[in-house]
């Protein structure tokens, strides 16, 4: 009882203690020296999933080229964005038409978006002249690396040691065919251990056996660069400074395709009355063709009940994988009011988590090597592998123009007008006077 009395004393005597001690003064954070943000205007990273701190309030405009498809895939990513970055505001003014010339002129007016997609044409025209924002300072604020993506689909965007654009997506080829000709012809269908041999074995077997042709493609830089770089060839010198499509290898290769449209197991899309090689497809003229996953889309809409496969293109004779890889990317303009907002949006847009979404769609390609397996498609699936073996035809600022005589050459060729060698003598007399006069 004692015990309990003497406790309830203690207690008592410590809550007056308590009551009459004074107030301590807040001395430990003085009015003066209260912490203040580390940037006044930003939002700090730790509080936020966005990829970097942005400036307060603000707004950018983000403009793309495409259909109502692709702007519906860039809504849907601005909203994903919103919800990372709920600070930044995304004006989206697409572009459908016209919009590399519409760009350069809004670039010289200065009233160009604040991020905007690039190809080949704008690098050329914005990263040498510093109106492209270098991006590997904020991409190492945001923890992104290079290495991050399929290492081909920088190339065009990197100059002078550094990166004006991330990859937004990409594009390549596969072999694309119908086993329903191969059945008819009573040939096995292609697997991924074919040569170009076995390809011209096969349209060969079809033209000889049925009533489809055999292998279709036009006179295309495209579609014959898989031949040319499998062979070991390149359409200029590492430089850009001269053609190179009359080496013995991208010779070698024309012969190959030359020849095979002169024994007629090859054919133009023309020359079957369709538009371009895939809508043969579609309609059921020939066995087989190069094309790209664009082709899933298109089959499920115009072509819903026709039956076709694709695998990775053939090997060369020695056995070399190689592809071509069309690419675009996102970069930010330098003269932007908000290049920290601008630069988190190009990060998530081109980021994992995004990118991820895109391929859900079946519009694009992840630009991520780690995520090729996400395409959900088989035929899809099957010619995004030739991303990890393929490469961008990208042979600096005219590089259109380049890949333009490589066209011509083969359609000359093609049309009996001259032979394989001469025609890319002349594709290399072209090239080098595009090379010597670009930029100037």
């Amino acid at each position: 009882m004692k015990r309990k009395m003497f406790l309830s004393v203690l207690v008592l005597v410590a809550m007056l203690l308590a009551a009459c001690a004074p107030k301590a003064t807040p001395t430990a954070v003085p009015p003066t020296a209260t912490p203040k943000p580390a940037e006044p205007t930003a939002t700090p990273k730790p509080e936020s999933k966005c990829p970097l701190a942005v400036e307060e309030g603000a707004t950018i405009v983000f403009s793309g080229w495409g259909d109502e498809t692709e702007q519906n895939i860039y809504r849907d990513s601005i909203a994903r964005f919103s919800e990372v970055c709920p600070g930044v505001t995304v004006d989206f003014q697409p572009i459908p038409a016209d919009f590399q010339t519409t760009i350069k002129a809004r670039m010289a007016g200065g009233t160009a978006p604040d991020v905007f997609y690039v190809d080949d044409q704008l690098m050329a025209a914005f990263g040498p002249t510093g109106q492209l924002l270098p991006l590997d300072d904020v991409m190492a604020e945001a923890g992104v690396q290079r290495s991050d993506f399929i290492e081909a689909l920088l190339t065009i965007f990197t100059y002078q040691g550094k990166t004006y654009g991330l990859p937004k997506d990409w594009g390549t080829l596969g072999l694309v065919y119908l086993p329903e000709v191969f059945e008819a012809a009573g040939i096995d269908e292609p697997t991924a251990d074919w040569t170009w041999d076995d390809l011209k074995a096969a349209a060969e077997a079809i033209v000889a056996n049925t009533d489809y042709a055999g292998f279709c493609q036009n006179a295309d830089w495209a579609r014959f660069a898989p031949f040319a770089f499998g062979a070991g060839g390149s359409y200029t010198n590492d430089s850009f400074t001269e053609g190179a499509m009359n080496s013995a290898e991208v010779v070698s290769a024309a012969d190959f395709v030359v020849g095979m449209y002169e024994d007629g197991s090859l054919v133009t899309s023309a020359d079957v009355g369709a538009g371009w090689c895939g809508e043969a497809i579609g309609k059921e003229l020939v066995g087989m063709t190069y094309e790209g996953g664009w082709m899933v889309n298109y089959m499920r809409q115009d072509y819903p009940d026709v039956n076709w496969k694709a695998i990775p293109l053939p090997k060369s004779p020695d056995g070399q994988a190689a592809d071509v890889i069309f690419t675009n990317a996102i970069g930010v303009n330098a003269a932007t009011r908000y290049p920290k907002a601008a630069a988190a949006f190009l990060i998530y847009v081109t980021g994992r988590e995004n990118q991820a979404e895109i391929v859900k769609t079946g519009f694009a390609y992840s630009t991520h090597p780690d995520q090729v397996d996400l395409v959900v498609d088989a035929n899809d699936a099957a010619i995004a592998q030739g991303g990890l073996v393929g490469r961008v035809a990208y042979w600096g600022p005219c590089t259109g123009q380049v890949n333009d005589t490589i066209s011509q050459a083969l359609n000359r060729a093609y049309l009996g007008e001259q032979n394989v060698k001469d025609a890319l003598e002349q594709a290399k007399q072209e090239a080098d006077e595009i090379l010597a006069t670009c930029g100037q």
